[in-house]
């Protein structure tokens, strides 16, 4: 896992990661329709009126886009030069809306996008599992890549707890669930409610009686150990 820096004023805001990985360039010219946003958007020392060079560059909990010469990101696409990124500039996230939208492809962490993207030491024991993985869309047709964060000691499901998980587009999706998983961390003594035995004694007692049987309670956790978030990290931590 990337070390990343967190911000000195506040604890769940990730600055910067020791290294980045490269997704994918573009090259914008002056004939091309971002342009003139391009440039727009770029401090006056940094604009170039040849056009720019983009490389887009991520890490599990932080992305940044890199704006160099255009002789520069087409050598580098042959293979034939490092990344210098002195030549250029860096600005933090990838640009977006309209244009920027259609042209970014979506991107996962891991392959196929099911893995486990980063984790945290829960104070108080266990850990706290950013993960990717595949679920149905609502038509119950292709897939669709999704990321979540899961916590062993309260134990969130994502199909419950919706606030958990999120849909997988590019990083900046990535990015936030790690932020909500430091978060939850962090405010571990407001957040992480581990779900009290109690309730799973009383609900199967209803069933029991509803149904004229007499089956032992399944707790909470044992449930996410066999069928739920529990299984599934512990299933991808074991294809990595």
């Amino acid at each position: 896992m990337t070390k990343h820096t967190v911000s000195s004023s506040n604890p769940v805001h990730v600055a910067g990661a020791d290294s980045y990985r490269v997704s994918f360039t573009h090259i914008v010219t002056p004939d091309t329709p971002l342009y003139a946003e391009v440039e727009d958007n770029l401090k006056p020392e940094h604009r170039r009126p040849d056009g720019h060079g983009l490389v887009f560059l991520e890490s599990e909990e932080h992305h940044v886009v890199y704006y160099g010469p255009v002789r520069q990101i087409e050598e580098f696409r042959t293979g034939g030069a490092a990344l210098d990124l002195s030549q250029g500039a860096i600005y933090e996230r990838w640009p977006h809306g309209e244009g920027w939208d259609s042209l970014i492809p979506a991107t996962t962490w891991t392959p196929a996008g099911e893995g486990i993207v980063a984790t945290f030491d829960h104070p108080l024991g266990g850990t706290v599992t950013v993960y990717e993985f595949l679920q149905d869309d609502d038509s119950g047709g292709e897939k669709v890549s999704m990321v979540a964060f899961h916590c062993d000691r309260c134990h969130p499901h994502p199909r419950v707890d919706h606030e958990s998980n999120r849909r997988n587009r590019g990083p900046q999706d990535r990015r936030w669930t790690a932020r909500l998983a430091r978060v939850h961390v962090h405010r571990h003594t407001e957040q992480c409610r581990p779900v009290d035995p109690r309730y799973a004694e009383v609900a199967q007692a209803l069933v029991n009686k509803e149904h004229g049987v007499d089956n032992p309670t399944v707790t909470w956790e044992s449930r996410c150990a066999t069928t739920g978030p529990c299984a599934q990290i512990r299933h991808l931590r074991a294809r990595a």
